[in-house]
């Protein structure tokens, strides 16, 4: 194999598979031939059915757009049929969405594939797969500040059936934020790369900012109110515990500072639905201690997986009907 890597950023490592198949040596016939000729340059020998794998690393240096090749040289020739693209993008954003599934719709149905112009495939979507109607169905993921000094405030801005949670908060420098998707829904529906965005800001304290404390809308203030209420014999009243969101720390937005992160979301919430091909099964009479089988077929109609269970019901009854054994003498 051989890795076109004009610029850097791009490498082609094997790994254990392909090493036991790696030779430095001819591995042909034995042969006075063989023996007096002595090995070109080390190659890789895959017989018959054979398989093997390479891990392609990308570690770019600089934020920009980096292409590459990888060529397969068969014998002394490199193969037309097999030729893969390289292509990477290095980024470096100040806000991050991390923990993120590949988007293989975007990458499949890239347009610009057409102009023989291949894009790097964004990290920015996440697939629920099958969700039941009526039933909370969770993904995390996670936000990152990658400044030093800066503070930055994140707002979701989703309405049902998504809720983020935070919704709102704030991230210190160099922090990073575990947030919580999820998708329910009432009624049959489906999604394919719904786009979500987030409000991302730098902001400042009135406050220093080491004496401001980690905030989202997730955190609450405990405290214990006197009430009316008193026991028989008692000295104080009942206290009632009482539980308010954590106010947001008082703060400026700093101009100009504002950007947007996109989030595609994907999913289906449907009602399970399946057939029998029948609803009775009926078993042939059986000698005591015998086995009798019978079989039917379930089908899945839905749209989303089908869990199920099997059970007796609790009102069934076994209808013992009386035999006869003939004695033989």
């Amino acid at each position: 194999l051989h890795l076109e890597n004009e610029h850097g950023g791009f490498l082609l490592k094997g790994r254990r598979s392909t090493l036991e198949r790696f030779y430095t040596e001819d591995v042909g016939e034995d042969s006075d031939e063989n023996e007096s000729k002595a090995p070109n340059k080390p190659f890789l020998l895959l017989r018959r059915e054979e398989s093997t794998e390479f891990d392609v690393i990308f570690k770019p240096t600089l934020a920009q757009r980096l292409e590459g090749r990888i060529r397969v040289l068969v014998g002394d020739v490199y193969s037309n049929k097999t030729l893969i693209e390289l292509v990477g993008e290095g980024h470096q954003d100040e806000f991050t969405l991390d923990g993120l599934e590949e988007d293989t719709q975007e990458r499949n149905a890239d347009s610009s594939l057409k102009k023989d112009i291949i894009e790097a495939v964004r990290v920015n979507h996440i697939q629920f797969g099958d969700c039941p109607v009526g039933k909370p169905c969770c993904r995390t993921f996670t936000i990152t500040n990658h400044t030093r000094t800066e503070v930055m405030r994140f707002e979701w801005e989703a309405d049902a059936p998504f809720q983020f949670s935070p919704k709102v908060g704030h991230l210190h420098p160099g922090c990073a934020k575990d947030i919580t998707v999820t998708l329910k829904s009432d009624v049959p529906v489906t999604f394919r790369r719904h786009l979500v965005k987030c409000k991302v800001t730098k902001i400042n304290f009135e406050l220093p900012q080491r004496q401001v404390p980690d905030w989202d809308d997730q955190m609450s203030i405990v405290t214990w109110k006197d009430t009316t209420r008193k026991d028989p014999g008692a000295r104080w009243p009942k206290k009632e515990k009482m539980v308010e969101t954590a106010p947001e720390p008082a703060h400026t937005v700093v101009e100009d500072s504002s950007q947007e992160a996109e989030l595609y979301l994907s999913g289906i919430a449907d009602y399970a639905q399946f057939q029998l091909s029948t609803t009775v099964v009926q078993l042939k009479d059986t000698l005591p201690f015998q086995t009798t089988r019978a079989t039917f077929t379930m089908h899945n109609t839905g749209k989303v997986a089908l869990e199920y269970s099997w059970e007796e019901a609790a009102d069934s009854e076994v209808v013992q009907k009386p035999y006869s054994i003939d004695l033989m003498c």
